[in-house]
């Protein structure tokens, strides 16, 4: 078996080398399978099996992927890091603030830009979330669909934690399996919830591992930690 260091350095290749647009083949073939065959029994049998305690602690799970708060913490510790060394006191540390800096601003953009596509694509494809197959039998899709709320591909949540997650793992790599498990875990909570169908949840955090990958790729590359 790999030990940590080996899965540390066989993380970081694949951030470098990684053909993404492969992946994304794979990954698309694999969505309209469980699409097709799997998904919509999923979904009844999850809301067949709902109850209060089972609800309520998926709910509190798949807060943790709401954008609004990282993003909050991000634009505080950039601000930080930004006005930090204009204080005499803290003149000293100015490296440290300016690693600090590139790190929220890489967390910043990673976040912003996956969820800028995530909901093009989502008014694109315009899927039925799974509330609608309980409560007026939809399921399926009303492309060039405006109204977020309805529209089910891809989980942003998803999208979110994975983006922050994946990026942290490269900024951190020694955290690497912590970070996943929780990006996992928002993910699995939209599932139970019934927000989301997995494809929905796969393909989200798809599109955030993608880019914080790329974005690390081109332009945060110096970001890779050095830590043994």
């Amino acid at each position: 078996m790999l030990n940590n260091e080996s899965k540390i350095g066989r993380f970081l290749q694949i951030i470098r080398h990684q053909p993404l647009g492969l992946t994304l083949f794979f990954v698309i073939v694999f969505i309209i399978f469980i699409g097709f065959f799997f998904e919509r029994n999923l979904a009844l049998l999850i809301d067949q099996h709902q109850t209060y305690l089972f609800i309520d602690t998926f709910r509190i799970i798949t807060m943790i992927g709401d954008a609004t708060w990282w993003l909050v913490i991000f634009v505080t510790g950039l601000s930080v890091s930004l006005l930090g060394p204009k204080l005499p006191i803290l003149e000293k540390y100015e490296r440290q603030f300016k690693r600090y800096k590139s790190i929220f601003l890489y967390l910043i953009l990673s976040c912003v830009v996956s969820g800028v596509l995530h909901h093009v694509i989502k008014v694109i494809v315009g899927r039925y979330r799974p509330r609608y197959l309980f409560t007026e039998d939809l399921y399926g899709f009303s492309p060039l669909n405006f109204d977020i709320a309805m529209n089910s591909f891809p989980s942003g949540h998803s999208q979110t934690i994975f983006s922050i997650c994946v990026a942290l793992s490269i900024i951190y790599p020694r955290h690497l399996i912590l970070f996943l498990l929780l990006a996992i875990m928002v993910g699995v909570s939209r599932i139970m919830i019934l927000a989301h169908f997995p494809s929905d949840v796969i393909f989200g955090a798809y599109l955030g591992i993608v880019t914080a990958i790329l974005l690390n790729r081109y332009y945060f590359r110096v970001l890779l930690s050095k830590q043994k």
